[in-house]
């Protein structure tokens, strides 16, 4: 009788539902790659002359001014050429600026204490807690149960988480938390459907940059751009999150219709029943659980109501700052046993050499006149270029370095000369500055500017081609949608 029954179905039914195979759950290690320690003596030697170079070309400056552009070159030249790894640069940064003469060593150091820093470690920490507690399962489970097998549905859900995640924490450790998520997700879709993984792999690999342009926790040059403009401004969580947030969304929906048309999905409905089988026997979320999300959730609460909080009951400034929450949700984490001291050996502590090492450069370049040498010659296109093609110029610049350098990188040499030219200018910061930590996010094009990136080339799924051609279809209009929420939200 059943075999009668499956003879009799419509042989159109077969293009209509595909079962879904068991989820084999995959762990992703890095590759060596992005681990190996690089040094180039040839390349060593090219950042040393061209940094010799542009000492003796900056004759007739000041001293300080010659010794912090040779030092920018220096850092630029190692972080283009790749001469050291990216955050050793970053370390080497303050010890050049201190053998230089343009820093006391404890100045040199500061940076690397800048309330920015802490911020960014509670960010690690709690994607650290959710990697730990398996919430990585209950979001791929989820994902797949939700989209109720419809293709675009999944792909769709799977870039939101991704973005949600990065909003939070860097991108390399929602990439962390999610590419395995997606890996494992693939294991269980017809090998027949080639569009939807390379779709899905792209999806994520975009997603975790558009999603850091969201808030300040996100990404390096967010950090950068924030701690910069800190110093004369009020910009801080909430001021980055006025532009970054519908920049963020509006750049989703770009990713999600230019995927939805590079990489055709047949119109067919996936049989989940294997995964909801599975969902059902990994039960409800344990007590770690609830207690890692209680956490994220309070620490989100108070990085946007901690100043009205605080005020409400009368508190000193404490809980209004965005580091203070951060370090807050670090001790809870560890006094509610969710951690200990071995999960510290997981986080990428290298950031902190990285982002520390380019906010010095920004105050060397900005204190020592140097960025506003620079920014004297973008002053100058004033007279025939309006405030708004310079942001452009801006955009475009940051657009192409990060996507062939680090995206810190990027804003790290960029940021203060948008800040300088802005000053000369006589116009507020803010347009410039998120101009370019904006398009320094804008890292998917190659698979070069940040991790994330090149973790998902790493699979070997998404041929070169692929990945420059979708990224560029999705860069471009991200970057024209960034410059014109710069220019036409008005200042928060």
């Amino acid at each position: 009788m059943k075999k009668s029954e499956e003879q009799s179905r419509p042989a159109a039914e077969d293009t209509e539902c595909r079962l879904c195979k068991r989820v084999e759950w995959v762990t992703f290690t890095m590759p060596r790659k992005l681990n190996s320690f690089i040094y180039s003596r040839r390349n060593l030697l090219v950042a040393i002359i061209i940094a010799v170079v542009s000492y003796f070309l900056m004759s007739g400056q000041p001293e300080i001014v010659r010794r912090v552009v040779a030092s920018f070159t220096f850092a630029a030249g190692c972080w283009v050429l790749e001469v050291f790894p990216l955050p050793i640069t970053g370390l080497m940064i303050p010890v050049v600026l201190s053998l230089l003469g343009v820093f006391s060593p404890q100045d040199a150091f500061a940076p690397f204490s800048d309330s920015i820093i802490f911020l960014m470690i509670g960010g690690l920490v709690l994607g650290q807690a959710v990697k730990k507690h398996g919430l990585d399962r209950w979001i791929g489970y989820n994902l797949i149960t939700y989209s109720q097998g419809k293709i675009d549905r999944l792909i769709l859900l799977t870039m939101l988480a991704t973005a949600f995640l990065s909003m939070w924490m860097s991108n390399t450790v929602a990439i962390a938390v999610i590419l395995p998520v997606a890996l494992s997700i693939l294991t269980s879709i017809p090998e027949q459907l080639v569009n939807l993984r390379k779709k899905m792999l792209l999806g994520i690999s975009v997603s975790t940059s558009i999603g850091g342009m969201a808030m300040l926790t996100g990404s390096t040059p967010a950090m950068i751009a924030a701690a910069l403009l800190g110093r004369g401004n009020s910009f801080g969580f909430l001021q980055w999150a006025y532009y970054g947030v519908p920049v963020s969304l509006s750049s989703l929906v770009i990713a999600f219709l230019v995927l939805k048309r590079m990489f055709p999905s047949p119109k067919l409905t996936l049989n989940l029943d294997e995964v909801l089988a599975q969902k059902r026997l990994a039960g409800r979320f344990s007590s770690p659980q609830k207690k890692v999300i209680a956490i994220l959730l309070g620490t989100v609460i108070l990085w946007f109501m901690g100043g009205p909080i605080e005020q409400m009951l009368g508190m000193s400034v404490s809980i209004s700052s965005a580091a203070m929450v951060s370090i807050l949700a670090v001790l809870v984490m560890f006094g509610s046993n969710l951690l200990d001291l071995r999960d510290l050996q997981s986080i990428q502590w290298e950031l902190v050499f990285l982002v520390g090492g380019g906010l010095l450069l920004g105050e060397a370049m900005i204190a020592s006149g140097a960025a506003g040498q620079i920014s004297g010659a973008l002053f100058s296109l004033n007279s025939v270029t309006p405030s708004i093609v310079l942001s452009l110029l801006f955009g475009v610049i940051s657009l192409i370095l990060t996507n062939f350098i680090s995206n810190s990188a990027a804003g790290a040499m960029l940021i203060p000369i948008a800040i300088e030219t802005s000053r000369l200018l006589g116009i507020t910061p803010v347009p410039f500055v998120m101009a370019v930590a904006l398009s320094a996010i804008i890292a998917f094009i190659t698979p070069i500017g940040v991790p994330s990136t090149a973790l998902v080339y790493s699979t070997g799924r998404v041929s070169k081609g692929e990945f420059i051609g979708t990224g560029a279809a999705i860069a471009l209009p991200t970057l024209m949608v960034s410059l014109l929420a710069v220019w036409l939200l008005p200042p928060p």
